[in-house]
C-alpha cells in the first residue's frame, strides 16, 4: 500500500510542474478550432485577451437590427465570408488584417453618425449575417468546418491588432476578388483619389480562369435599363463608339444614347461582375465580355493568393496593394 501511495504523490507532483497550455484539451482541438455547445462565437485558446474585451458594432440596415462582436470573432466571420478558407495562410492573414483596418477606419469614421445606431458601420458582406455564426460556418463549409475554421482562426490569431497605416493612421483598406492584372484607383471607382490606393501589376489574376465572364441583355432589356433615354432605330446604333477606358483597363465612359455613363453605372445596370469589360451588338442584343470581378481597388484576393504561393508573406503583399504604407 505505501509504494502506491508514494507513486501517486509522485505523479501529482510532476502534473504540478507541467506547463498547462502542454496539457491536452478535452476536445484536442487548437484555437479557434470549433464553437462551444450554446454559444454564439468560435472559441480560441491563444487570442489575446485584449480581443475579446474590444468589439465591433454593426447594423445591419435591411433588417435594423445592431449585432456587436468581439473584435476576434468578428474578423474570423468576416475572412470566412470575403475569402476562401482554402486559400494559404499568408493571403489569410493579409486579408484579416485588410478588415481589422477596414472596420477600424469605419469606426473612427463613424464615430459620430446620427444614423448608425451607435454602429461602428453598416458595411458588410452580402452574406451577413447568415455566415456570421458557428451555425452559419458550418452551413457554409459542410464536412470542412474543422478544417477551415482552424485556418481562418489561425490567421486571424496571428496577426490581430495589426493595422495597415498611412500617416500613421488606418487607412481605407478597400478589397476585392479578382481583377483583370491591374488594380484600379480609387478615384476612377469613387471619384475620390487616396495616395494608397493607387494601381499596381496584379499578374495571379490573370491565370484564374474564372477571371472572364459575359453578359448578354436583349434591346428590350438594354434600353430598360436606360429607361431615361429615347433609344430608338437601329440598337446597334445606341452605343456612341468604343468604351473610354482608364490606364489600369477598366471602363471610365461609355455613351449611351448620346449621354455619357460611368463604368460603374453601367456595371451595375447590367450586374456585371466588374466595370472592366467591352460590348458588343448582336442577333441575340448586347453582350458584355468582362474581365475580373470586383471594383478592382486595393487588395486582390486572388492576387494575394498568388502571391502568397510564391512565397510572398502577408505584410509584403499587403505593402505591394496598398502604396507607402507601414504594418503595424
Amino acid at each position: 500500500m505505501k509504494p502506491y501511495v508514494i507513486l501517486c504523490a509522485v505523479c501529482y507532483a510532476l502534473l504540478l510542474l507541467i506547463p498547462l497550455p502542454l496539457l491536452p484539451s478535452g476536445s484536442g482541438d487548437t484555437a479557434g478550432t470549433a464553437a462551444d455547445a450554446g454559444t454564439d462565437k468560435p472559441t480560441s485558446t491563444t487570442a489575446p485577451a485584449t480581443a475579446e474585451k474590444e468589439t465591433f458594432t454593426v447594423l445591419d440596415t435591411s433588417a435594423g437590427v445592431l449585432y456587436t462582436f468581439a473584435q476576434r470573432d468578428f474578423l474570423i466571420y468576416t475572412v470566412a465570408a470575403e475569402m476562401p478558407a482554402s486559400y494559404h495562410a499568408e493571403a489569410l492573414k493579409a486579408q484579416a488584417v485588410a478588415a481589422y483596418t477596414y472596420y477600424s477606419y469605419e469606426k473612427l469614421l463613424n464615430a459620430d453618425s446620427k444614423t448608425l445606431q451607435g454602429a461602428d458601420s453598416s458595411r458588410l458582406p452580402a452574406s451577413f449575417p447568415a455566415t456570421y455564426s458557428p451555425e452559419g460556418l458550418r452551413t457554409l463549409w459542410g464536412d470542412s468546418y474543422d478544417t477551415h475554421l482552424k485556418a481562418v482562426a489561425a490567421a486571424v490569431d496571428a496577426v490581430l491588432g495589426e493595422q495597415i497605416l498611412y500617416e500613421n493612421k488606418p487607412i481605407l483598406a478597400a478589397y476585392h476578388h479578382r481583377n483583370w492584372g491591374r488594380t484600379e484607383t480609387a478615384g476612377v471607382v469613387w471619384g475620390t483619389d487616396q495616395p494608397y490606393l493607387q494601381s499596381v501589376v496584379s499578374s495571379g489574376d490573370l491565370a484564374d480562369a474564372n477571371g472572364i465572364s459575359t453578359v448578354t441583355v436583349s434591346d428590350k432589356e438594354f434600353a430598360a435599363a436606360f429607361d431615361g433615354l429615347s433609344l430608338t432605330g437601329d440598337a446597334g446604333s445606341w452605343i456612341g463608339g468604343e468604351p473610354v477606358c482608364s490606364p489600369a483597363g477598366s471602363v471610365t465612359s461609355l455613351t449611351v444614347g448620346g449621354k455619357a455613363f460611368t463604368g460603374t453605372e453601367v456595371r451595375e445596370a447590367f450586374s456585371l461582375r466588374s466595370a472592366c469589360f467591352t460590348v458588343s451588338h448582336g442577333e441575340n442584343g448586347f453582350t458584355f465580355q468582362v474581365k475580373g470581378d470586383g471594383h478592382g481597388v486595393g487588395l486582390s484576393q486572388c492576387g494575394a493568393d498568388a502571391m502568397a504561393q510564391q512565397g510572398f508573406s502577408y505584410k509584403e503583399i499587403l505593402q505591394h496593394y496598398y502604396t507607402g504604407v507601414t504594418i503595424e
